[in-house]
């Protein structure tokens, strides 16, 4: 060190230069060349400041200048004490102008440059004799990740505080704003990255803090909700009609909520329709950092549901109306013929016999007509009080007679727990009924048919199975089942099975049925006791 600042004296002096005056800087940048390193050094200028008020409130008292050159040796900025900053501006040193030896004479900007090492003049190791009472460190620096951009960073201080360690200090004001740096670039490729995906999704995403200030808020969120950016960033999320209370929950109380079905309305003919999630934001010791929300758009998903709906609908009343016509149909065809014969008979006995039938065609008409009136619009569930047992002991014996005549058993399990239950006798009785008359005509000869009760888990429900040995049903046929008119019996209407789902379900209660061809069929009936 001690060599090269004698050759740069000696340079000097070769140069003619006046030690005992500072000639004019014969290089510097315009107004506007300055201001364009400057931006071109922005970042590292900005992490530099940081840095030097960190270093000069530590060194307060005692008069410090702190400047920072581009890789050519020009002043970009200074800080420090302002006293020392008006005595070298005395001297034409000031940001712009360039520091080097033909300026300066003998100063530690150029050598830094020039060796690419630290380096410190003290006193009078300087050229001229008005630099005779400073002490100055300087420290090359080099960011190959930062657009490759050097430089240096010095300190002048008076002779009487010459220190040392300032070369130390500098190093590794360096060193830590060199990793500042790479950590800023990191983070604003992160960002950059974020930015990009958080933009471009097909989700609507909001982000706020611990205290549900609004951090994020993309573009498909502006989409959704109608609101622009710059008008809701920095401002809470609580206000928001639609979704501001989740936040709260998920803040204040640490909620989670998933597929939460939310409408946006933006005039009488439009509206979107979101399934929204809302996280909240955890750190690895339990700390609330804010919550994450995603709105994803199923509007389309929606429309085509309904229509779906719609469409299925339409299809099950043509299928209705086609099976009530033709169930219709037959008794009418009955009736029209009976009544052409009575015109072309005179015989009493024979009318006797046509009108007979024909009461009885009506009302049979008259039964299609209530079970299809029942099946679409059941009446509502008189519930009382009854004894279960007893209830399904009647109906079995109701059935007894039926099942004789096929040879069929009919015994009942029943769990002892289940005392009384809350349903509307008749209702239930029907479907109870329709159920074991449906296992009697499924049954050949010789079956058997198990009726078994069950408390549910909860005691708050319970369970009728009715399981037989008949011939059973497809996994087609079991599907269909639910469906009016469908029936698997020859002579069957269909209606049966429609209206004990119908009753069951205005209930609050389910009614399940599996079943293996040639083995037989069980169906579930579960119940709400009250």
């Amino acid at each position: 060190m001690k060599q090269w600042i004698e050759l740069s004296r000696q340079r000097c002096k070769d140069r003619g230069m006046d030690p005992t005056r500072i000639s004019s800087a014969g290089i510097k940048l315009s107004d506007n060349q300055l201001q364009v390193e400057k931006e071109r050094y922005r970042d590292i200028l900005a992490v530099i400041q940081y840095f030097a008020e960190k270093i000069l409130s530590l060194l307060a008292g005692k008069p410090h200048l702190i400047l920072v050159n581009n890789e050519q040796g020009y002043i970009l900025d200074s800080y420090g004490d302002e006293g020392f900053k008006s005595v070298i501006n005395n001297y034409g040193i000031h940001a712009g102008i360039k520091c080097d030896e033909e300026f300066m004479g003998t100063n530690v900007v150029t050598l830094a440059l020039q060796e690419q090492a630290p380096i410190q003049i003290v006193g009078e190791e300087h050229y001229h004799e008005m630099l005779g009472n400073t002490a100055c460190y300087c420290v090359p620096f080099h960011f190959p990740m930062y657009h490759n951009l050097s430089g240096t960073i010095a300190i002048m201080t008076s002779v009487e505080h010459h220190n040392h360690t300032y070369l130390a200090l500098l190093s590794n004001m360096a060193d830590s704003i060199e990793r500042e740096l790479s950590l800023r670039m990191t983070n604003q490729n992160q960002n950059l990255i974020q930015q990009l995906v958080v933009n471009n999704m097909r989700n609507g995403i909001i982000m706020t803090d611990e205290r549900g200030i609004i951090t994020e808020f993309n573009a498909y969120a502006e989409k959704i909700t109608g609101r622009n950016r710059e008008s809701v960033i920095h401002t809470p999320v609580f206000p928001f009609e639609h979704f501001g209370s989740y936040f709260y929950q998920a803040l204040k109380y640490r909620k989670q909520f998933e597929n939460i079905e939310l409408s946006f309305r933006y005039s009488l003919d439009q509206k979107n329709v979101c399934l929204f999630d809302l996280l909240p934001i955890i750190n690895e010791k339990g700390e609330i950092l804010g919550a994450f929300a995603q709105f994803r758009d199923i509007t389309d998903r929606v429309v085509l549901e309904r229509q779906f709906i719609n469409a299925e609908k339409f299809s099950a009343i043509g299928k209705m109306a086609a099976g009530l016509a033709h169930e219709i149909r037959n008794p009418l065809t009955s009736i029209i013929g009976f009544f052409q014969l009575l015109q072309k008979s005179n015989d009493p006995q024979k009318f006797q016999n046509y009108v007979g039938l024909i009461n009885t065609e009506l009302q049979n008409m008259k039964q299609l007509v209530s079970d299809f009136v029942v099946m679409a619009k059941p009446s509502t569930p008189e519930r009382k009080a009854v004894n279960l047992q007893e209830f399904l002991k009647d109906t079995i014996r109701f059935m007894d007679s039926q099942a004789i005549l096929k040879n069929t058993s009919i015994t009942a399990i029943y769990d002892e727990s289940l005392t009384m239950a809350w349903i509307d006798p008749a209702q239930i009785k029907q479907v109870l009924v329709n159920l074991i008359q449906n296992a009697i005509d499924s049954i050949d000869k010789n079956g058997f048919i198990q009726l078994s009760t069950k408390m549910g888990a909860n005691n708050k429900m319970f369970q009728i199975s009715i399981e037989d040995n008949g011939v059973g049903m497809t996994k087609e046929e079991l599907a269909q089942i639910v469906n009016p008119f469908f029936s698997t019996k020859e002579n069957g209407v269909g209606l049966g099975l429609s209206i004990c789902y119908r009753i069951i379900e205005n209930h609050k209660g389910n009614m399940t049925a599996t079943s293996r061809k040639g083995i037989g069929t069980k169906f579930e009936v579960t119940l709400p006791l009250s």
